[in-house]
């Protein structure tokens, strides 16, 4: 396919703010590519050139790909600098420059869609001394080779900010209304919760149609989403959602991750955004190679922070673990621990669809017990009364709280169901627990914070319609120093992006792309005729940023449920 028929695809994304109608282009599209074009396809349309599991990093820099514009352009790169600051858009940059001088050594041919995707590869797979020279070479060559519009969408893609509002439900989505007629998601959720890779899903429902998507297995190395938790506001209440005997786990404040061992001994780590962690915990992964006895599973585990005796070390220093750089000496200076706490796969077979009580007693008689390597604290009782003390126990050797499940309860992936229930510690004198809210967008600050971001404009995830509601400005809890650094983090849009509602009252001074989730700690929740979601967090404080994708935000429905 002629990359030029992708691009107009791409302009007709940008300029529409619609959700139904991103869905109904797409679908439009999918109907009409070449079969061995509409996997790739799907990933480009995302912003991306593989499935986040797959960990395709093109790692380029802004000043990188401003030397592939100047190079390709013929320009002197100060103009490219000072055109950057005044549009802040590497797309806008490449195609005003490219637009309007002649460019040099023009490679012949057009530039297809199969040529834009292997090159980009290509550029994640150089390495090396003078990897960065050879990588912008790379990308000089495309842009020589595409049409100044074209070259917009190849900057952005280089950069990781194509902007185009699409998720992956909105591809999803697309996917069902052209190859079955209707917006259907049963199956092909269902089908992503077990294989979170839209270019797989696409390409199998362009061939075998939605039945061949029941055939796709579970695979050892391919991330599976995880299950959540419900919220409940009275411990009371948990009888009612669980009835009998309950499974009553300890909540660690550290970093969720899902292990795989393939039949090979190679052990993956992936967080719960499905992204590859393993560089940052070589460490782990040896633990996991001697403590559990498996020749392949894929398991669950809490990370966290440990001294020297094995005790618990706030959540802030197992940050500090999330580094490219120097990994060796923060193995030695923060040690870790795993504790595991559910079993999906062992030894060649699926066993999310047994019961919570079988999958963990297989599990418990597959852990070798070490300092590194442990089972999750648990007890098992009919009596909420003992549930609270198991809770002020864990709250006293400073856990967040507690998760409550059923016995019977199967692993539903990437659902939010009854069969887990969290219980967290007040941190408010309101509500039970923090939120983790979408930000969308930000106000300009006034008095000691002129010049920068004063307060960001805040939303929960619908997951029903694939929006994203406003419940809050976020100003408090946020340091001036933080905000200083906000406007590097964020990559801002000229419009509201597609698929998200705000009220004329809420409209911010700038957009953000709906990507970054943070913690909030609120007093109440209040009706708010302001606000898209009809309801206000009041009185929010910031806490931390959160690795999560958008869509694994609180939900409408939670905050809802709260009131």
């Amino acid at each position: 396919m002629d990359f030029l028929q992708l691009v107009e695809l791409f302009e007709q994304l940008e300029n529409e703010s619609s959700g139904n109608k991103l869905r109904e282009i797409l679908a439009s599209f999918f109907k009409k590519v070449p079969i061995e074009d509409i996997s790739l396809l799907t990933y480009l349309t995302l912003g991306k050139i593989s499935a986040d599991y797959e960990s395709a990093v093109l790692g380029l820099a802004d000043k990188s790909v401003l030397k592939a514009i100047s190079v390709a352009g013929g320009v002197e790169s100060s103009r490219v600098k000072k055109l950057m600051q005044d549009t802040g858009d590497v797309g806008l940059v490449a195609e005003n420059i490219l637009k309007k001088k002649p460019r040099t050594l023009v490679p012949v041919g057009k530039l297809t869609v199969h040529e834009l995707f292997e090159k980009l590869h290509k550029i994640v797979g150089t390495s090396g001394s003078g990897s960065q020279e050879k990588k912008t070479n790379i990308l000089v060559s495309l842009f020589q080779k595409s049409p100044a519009k074209g070259a917009k969408y190849i900057a952005r893609l280089a950069l990781g900010v194509l902007r185009l509002g699409v998720a992956e439900m909105t591809v999803l989505d697309a996917l069902s209304i052209a190859f079955t007629g209707e917006k259907d998601k049963t199956v092909l959720e269902a089908t992503y919760n077990i294989c979170p890779d839209v270019g797989i899903i696409a390409e199998i429902m362009a061939t075998a149609g939605i039945k061949g998507l029941q055939k796709i297995p579970v695979k050892v190395g391919r991330p599976i989403k995880v299950m959540l938790a419900q919220r409940v506001k009275e411990l009371d209440e948990v009888e009612v959602k669980i009835p009998g005997k309950l499974a009553v786990e300890a909540k660690y404040d550290g970093e969720r991750v899902q292990a795989h061992k393939d039949s090979k001994g190679k052990i993956t780590l992936f967080s719960r955004r499905m992204e590859e962690t393993s560089a940052q915990f070589p460490d782990l992964i040896e633990y996991l190679q001697k403590q559990i006895d498996a020749k392949t599973f894929i398991l669950e585990a809490e990370i966290i922070a440990i001294d020297s005796e094995g005790n618990h070390r706030p959540f802030q220093e197992l940050m500090q673990r999330r580094r490219k750089h120097d990994v060796a000496s923060y193995v030695k200076k923060i040690p870790v621990q795993a504790q595991v706490f559910d079993l999906l796969y062992l030894d060649g077979k699926v066993v999310m669809d047994k019961s919570y009580e079988e999958r963990t007693t297989i599990l418990r008689k597959i852990i070798k017990k070490s300092k590194n390597v442990v089972a999750s604290a648990k007890i098992v009782t009919d009596s909420l009364d003992t549930v609270d003390e198991f809770f002020q126990e864990q709250i006293n050797l400073g856990y967040e709280g507690i998760m409550i499940k059923s016995l019977g309860g199967v692993y539903q992936a990437g659902t939010r169901g009854w069969n887990w229930i969290k219980w967290k510690k007040d941190y408010v004198h309101d509500l039970q627990d923090s939120l983790d809210l979408v930000v969308i967008g930000a106000f300009h600050g006034k008095g000691r914070r002129h010049g920068t971001y004063g307060a960001l404009l805040c939303a929960v995830y619908d997951s029903k319609k694939d929006q994203f509601l406003t419940v809050c400005k976020l100003g408090t809890g946020l340091t001036d120093e933080m905000l200083a650094e906000l406007p590097k983090k964020f990559s801002i849009v000229k419009r509201c992006p597609a698929r998200v509602v705000v009220k004329k009252e809420m409209i911010p001074d700038v957009w953000f792309v709906a990507e970054f989730v943070v913690e909030v700690r609120g007093a109440e929740i209040t009706k708010s005729p302001f606000h898209s979601l009809g309801l206000a967090v009041r009185f929010p404080r910031f806490l931390r940023f959160r690795d999560k994708k958008p869509e694994q935000a609180t939900t409408k429905k939670e905050v809802e449920d709260m009131v």
